[in-house]
């Protein structure tokens, strides 16, 4: 199966469960990265949809894997998030900002970001890969996790100098995770 069919099949799962698919989800990329980030998936997933969630054609929201966000301006290229139709025209807009050395960017499905973490890939564009991204992703939230508070954890994957922005991420991703955990009942 190639990797348009499984994505949207991936996330499709995460989101639309019904009562017997919570091993679904667990043995899905989301569930083995949860498990060893050491974290719920229901709070892996939410981190997901609040950092790239948009409302999808079938009205659903869900992360969208094809999201960049850059996080400055520069070089006459405004700040701010931008989503793409397919990975390939997300790689080509990623591959322009890299050259013009624009390296505050955040990638993919869990918008990892480029300058802290571009070197956890061998290329850079492996980042729009989801489950490269996912995994980069709950490695970071793994080292994070060591603090042992799940609050803590998740405020910091986003501000991890300002405990405001932080407590505000966590407030978002805790209502999202609650969201899926009712989904997965």
């Amino acid at each position: 199966m190639n990797i348009k069919k499984i994505v949207p099949l991936i996330l499709t799962l995460s989101i639309s469960v019904n009562a017997h698919s919570n091993s679904v989800l667990d043995n899905s990329v989301w569930g083995v990265a949860a498990s060893y980030a050491g974290i719920n998936v229901a709070t892996l997933y939410g981190i997901a949809v609040q950092e790239s969630g948009m409302r999808w054609r079938d009205g659903s929201f869900r992360p969208w894997p094809w999201t960049l966000n850059i996080n400055k301006s520069k070089k006459g290229i405004k700040a701010g998030p931008r989503r793409y139709a397919n990975k390939e025209a997300a790689e080509q807009a990623l591959k322009a900002l890299i050259e013009e050395g624009i390296r505050n960017v955040d990638v993919g499905i869990m918008q990892v970001n480029l300058y802290w973490h571009g070197n956890k890939v061998s290329n850079e564009l492996d980042l729009l890969d989801p489950k490269t991204n996912i995994n980069v992703a709950a490695s970071y939230l793994k080292v994070l996790r060591a603090q042992n508070d799940i609050r803590k954890t998740v405020a910091d994957y986003h501000a991890p100098t300002n405990a405001v922005r932080g407590n505000s991420y966590v407030n978002h991703v805790k209502r999202f995770e609650k969201i899926i955990n009712e989904k997965l009942k």
